[in-house]
């Protein structure tokens, strides 16, 4: 107990969560009511819902309430027991049966929570023997069903079939042979991303290397696909679909939908199944009600759809980094939790209810706001959305002639701000001498420069904040894609990545200016450590990877990364080490993500201890397109000084 009061004790105000009690006061308002331990608060003023997972409106459509209202005078509130001793009810059969059908699958199983169906999915699916292979971005639920199942995790970049296929190369190719069981585990619409995979892609992926595919659609169900029914109806490869009936479906509980064999297994085996109370009857007659409705009215999906297309339009349109994805949930990257926090209370304060999202829900350095699209929002809530939130990050600069006073001069003589703001940032284990010479450069064209700080151990890096003044342009070399916070990425206005490895199009990137110059393929770095490996622990095994995979003496141009050799590079290093480097080691075909159309500058070091001959001849071959440009100098890709006039063009020609 000592030690959870300590811990509470350090947890920082702004991370502390508050449990705050809502009253519904119509179908698109709440009236919050105060927060627990405290005192009751006298209801504040109705604040209009944006902040739900009730995507249709269904949780007070009357023909659900009524449905569940008559199931609940003639069943009773609750079931009693489990479904296997007196719990199941004849509505439960109904409901698995239309899901079912409507599924396009064998069978369907109910349960009473999301939670509950991925954790038995997981369980039913892996063991000890079954590496899973898990998009980063995957729900609580299904992370902790790994850890249930014994089986061992990997965790691949969000969205990107690139990393994914790469992880499953290297499981089939492992010198011990391949695990027994492959599970790849991902979902359909992330819930705090508004993202969405290439399912079909996903699944033609898992089907050639023969692994399993266990995909939770809980957020796209009655949103996303023909008529609501998902991203994976008729698509082979998809051996077990998790979905929930407490979001789009305005009710509560969950379900498997499987086919064949493995349906038939859960029934018999599931534990999670067996020794649970059944989905109480009423939940269930509300979502059989539900889908009903979804059947009745396939347009629906493709009319909140068009209306996430226009809210989308207008943040964009007002400055705000356009949110991702084509589904109902928007996030607007903030960065700081205070500054999410800040944007939430600016909401309600305009009678609009909108969640701060903070990790660990999400990583470090990415709060947001969340905001969800619903149908039967009043025609003026985008109007009363974006009056509230005010003008974004990238709204029109101001006038070029907008001016600075330098204090302390004689005569405090207004200085032109630099129309053009640089944020650069090195890769691993810079500490910014690299962009030494940039500055007289960035200088001469009236452009400011300035440097993110920290090896790469540490993350997020310590970064400087946007001046107000000016368009913003972001450069990085080698892995500082990955040290760079996704809100400074949001922001910047065009991007040159130099030398970029692992993900080629950075998370965030999408949609804007972008200049790659790159200087080697991408490839997984095999060793890791614990959360105590040192930064100097970590340059070693980074040398032994590349002498193992390159030639003798590949590595031997690294030198260790500045800093105490025994500083922890802590469990984000840790997993950055093992999951994201991906350095140039086995050569794999040019990321299927990757956008053909953008321009790419190849760049050739003469003298170069990281990148192989051989990566640099399978680019050339893979973009015909590209520029290619021999550095003389030695070292990464930055020896040349020709480079700099090279790299400010483009970033010119990205911002104009």
């Amino acid at each position: 107990m000592r030690q959870l009061e300590a811990e509470l004790a350090a947890l920082p105000g702004e991370r502390r969560r508050l449990l705050r009690t809502y009253l519904p006061a119509g179908n698109a308002e709440m009236r919050p009511q105060g927060s627990p331990p405290a005192e009751p608060a006298p209801p504040g003023p109705p604040l209009l819902d944006l902040a739900s997972n009730d995507y249709l409106g269904f949780s007070r459509h009357p023909a659900v309430v009524a449905a569940a209202a008559a199931e609940l005078a003639a069943s009773g509130l609750g079931a009693g027991a489990s479904r296997l001793v007196c719990g199941s009810r004849p509505i439960h059969g109904q409901l698995e049966r239309q899901l079912a059908q409507w599924l396009g699958r064998d069978q369907v199983l109910l349960f009473p929570s999301g939670f509950q169906a991925n954790l038995a999915a997981l369980v039913a699916l892996a063991d000890r023997h079954t590496l899973v292979l898990a998009d980063r971005h995957c729900h609580h639920s299904l992370l902790l069903g790994v850890r249930a199942s014994g089986a061992r995790l990997q965790r691949f970049a969000p969205n990107d079939l690139a990393d994914l296929e790469r992880r499953l190369l290297c499981a089939h190719q492992a010198p011990a042979g391949p695990p027994q069981r492959l599970l790849v585990v991902s979902e359909s619409l992330f819930s705090m991303d508004g993202t969405s995979p290439d399912v079909a892609a996903l699944a033609a992926l898992c089907r050639r290397f023969e692994a399993l595919l266990l995909l939770d659609e809980a957020h796209a169900l009655g949103v996303l696909g023909p008529g609501g029914r998902g991203l994976a109806r008729d698509l082979a490869g998809v051996t077990l679909l998790s979905g929930t009936l407490g979001k789009a479906f305005g009710s509560g509980g969950a379900f498997l939908a499987a086919d064949g064999v493995l349906g038939e297994w859960l029934l018999q085996h599931c534990g999670a199944f067996r020794y649970t109370t059944a989905l109480a009857p009423a939940l269930a007659a509300g979502a059989l009600a539900a889908l009903e409705l979804l059947i009745n009215q396939p347009q629906l999906s493709a009319e909140l759809l068009a209306l996430s297309g226009r809210w989308r339009d207008g943040l964009e349109a007002s400055g705000w980094p356009r949110p991702p994805g084509y589904g109902p949930i928007l996030p607007l990257l903030v960065g700081g939790d205070g500054a999410a926090l800040e944007l939430q209370q600016r909401l309600e304060r305009a009678g609009l209810l909108g969640v701060a999202i903070r990790p660990p829900t999400v990583p470090e350095g990415s709060s947001r706001l969340r905001l969800v699209v619903r149908l039967g929002l009043p025609p003026h809530t985008l109007d009363q959305l974006l009056a509230a939130l005010g003008p974004g990050p990238l709204s029109a600069p101001p006038a070029p002639t907008a001016t600075r006073t330098v204090v302390g001069t004689k005569d405090a003589n207004p200085v032109p701000e630099p129309p053009v703001q640089l944020i650069a940032m090195h890769g691993w284990a810079g500490d910014g001498r690299h962009w030494q010479s940039w500055q007289p450069a960035a200088t001469s064209r009236g452009w400011g420069l300035q440097v993110g700080e920290r090896g790469y151990g540490q993350r997020p890096a310590v970064l400087p904040p946007w001046p107000a003044h000016g368009r913003k342009g972001l450069i990085c070399h080698s892995l500082g894609v990955h040290l760079v916070p996704p809100e400074v990425l949001a922001a910047s206005e065009a991007v040159v990545l130099l030398a970029s490895f692992g993900r080629f199009v950075p998370p965030g990137a999408a949609g804007r200016p972008l200049r790659i110059a790159l200087a080697g393929m991408a490839a997984e770095l095999q060793e890791s450590g614990d959360e105590k490996t040192s930064s100097l622990r970590a340059q070693q095994l980074l040398q032994r990877f590349l002498r193992k995979v390159l030639a003798p003496g590949a590595g031997a141009g690294l030198d260790a990364p500045p800093g105490p050799a025994d500083q922890p590079i802590g469990a984000a290093g840790r997993d950055r080490l093992r999951c994201d480097l991906e350095l140039l080691g086995r050569l794999t075909a040019l990321p299927a993500s990757f956008p053909r159309q953008v321009p790419v500058l190849l760049l050739e070091a003469d003298d170069d201890a990281i990148v192989h001959p051989a990566a640099r001849d399978r680019l050339r071959q893979e973009l015909p397109q590209a520029q290619v440009k021999r550095l003389a100098g030695p070292g990464h890709a930055m020896g040349d000084p020709a480079l700099i006039p090279l790299v400010f063009d483009w970033l010119q020609d990205g911002l104009t």
